[in-house]
């Protein structure tokens, strides 16, 4: 959408004649939309000889609509873009963009071009980190971050969500074909193309969730695609091969402290760039621990550890190994704070293409301020 359509599409919105609370605005029908999203302002230092940047981060801003229909049925729908600028360019992309009806009975459908996959609906325990962080869960895989695999915000698909009762709900998630999916690798100067990419078919996921205990909730969620037209320079997997995932985590809540954690176990899942011709689809083993509490002052100190390993040999070592201490105070809990996080290196997922071999990387930090609106 280009940018003055948009900004005309939020001041309609904005001068709404209706009622409003927040930044919810209701008409008399009942309809509704919600504005929301968030201000974001980092800075960035990746270690090394690099120069620390300024960037919008995770800046992002989105509308919220829903409308009574007949027989106890609501419809609604979901837009949000991000926002681009500083070190990390100039533009409006979109994150999110679905539409489905739901009903206390019968449960949620969603379709859309992205949305949050049921993988998420555990994915997310461990994705709590401001900058750093989520990737020993396998949630953010192949080259777009698990926009094309569906355990992200996964494009072409629908939803269905629904519950058992008050303490089991369940999901499932179905995609479409994504044609030529970014596997990994980079397109280089010298006519040196390194690019993987593939077709991937017939996503299905499925995710379910117990809240039986006080303060703990348990999750396990499953996504798997179908390979076609895999590039020739991928090792490890073929046409009619399967990428599979799962993942089973848990998390607590006690007054101002949260602990959650995740592990999964990924076939054909990571895709990783091994030699300067070649990539490979490796299986996964990992895990993620996030922890913070949260004190009555403001100051919440968080902790952060990943890890992921290849359960195979054909990357020789390849490790993602991440220790992210870090500290936030809120002016306002959730809603305006300021934060750093420091980022230890202990694995080796550099590629050194002169050696054929994955090296440690350099050690990062940052720090930001956001505002949620």
């Amino acid at each position: 959408m280009k940018n003055s359509s948009l900004a005309i599409l939020v001041a309609a919105a904005v001068v709404s004649t209706s009622a409003y609370s927040a930044h919810t605005f209701t008409n008399d029908a009942g309809d509704s939309l919600t504005l929301d999203g968030r201000f974001d302002v980092r800075y960035q230092d990746s270690g090394g000889d690099s120069t620390g940047v300024w960037n919008s981060g995770s800046s992002r801003f989105g509308l919220k609509g829903e409308m009574g229909l007949d027989n106890g049925w609501t419809g609604f729908g979901h837009a949000e873009w991000g926002y681009n600028s500083g070190a990390n360019g100039n533009n409006i992309y979109d994150r999110l963009l679905y539409a489905g009806v739901s009903h206390d009975v019968y449960g949620k459908i969603a379709a859309g071009t992205k949305q949050w996959s049921t993988f998420y609906d555990v994915a997310w325990f461990t994705d709590l980190g401001r900058v750093f962080g989520t990737r020993g869960s396998g949630v953010y895989n192949l080259s777009d971050w698990g926009i094309a695999s569906g355990t992200g915000r996964a494009e072409n698909s629908i939803t269905y969500r629904n519950k058992i009762n008050s303490d089991l709900s369940y999901g499932f998630t179905y995609q479409t074909t994504r044609e030529n999916v970014k596997l990994s690798g980079s397109d280089r100067t010298g006519g040196t193309n390194n690019t993987a990419t593939a077709t991937l078919k017939n996503g299905l996921g499925a995710s379910m969730q117990y809240r039986g205990i006080e303060g703990i909730t348990l999750g396990v969620s499953y996504h798997q695609n179908e390979l076609d037209n895999v590039s020739s320079n991928v090792a490890g997997a073929k046409d009619g091969d399967m990428m599979r995932i799962m993942l089973v985590g848990a998390n607590y809540t006690n007054g101002g402290l949260y602990v959650g954690a995740t592990a999964h176990v990924g076939e054909n899942w990571e895709s990783v760039e091994t030699s300067i011709t070649g990539n490979a689809l490796i299986d996964t083993l990992g895990g993620e621990i996030y922890t913070y509490y949260h004190f009555a002052n403001g100051l919440r100190p968080t902790l952060n550890y990943n890890y992921l390993e290849e359960r195979g040999n054909l990357t020789e070592g390849y490790q993602r190994n991440l220790l992210i201490p870090g500290m936030e105070y809120h002016f306002q809990k959730n809603k305006f704070l300021v934060w750093t996080e420091y980022q230890f290196d202990l694995g080796n997922d550099s590629l050194n293409t002169a050696e054929s071999k994955f090296d440690n990387r350099d050690d990062q930090f940052a720090a930001g301020v956001r505002y949620y609106f």
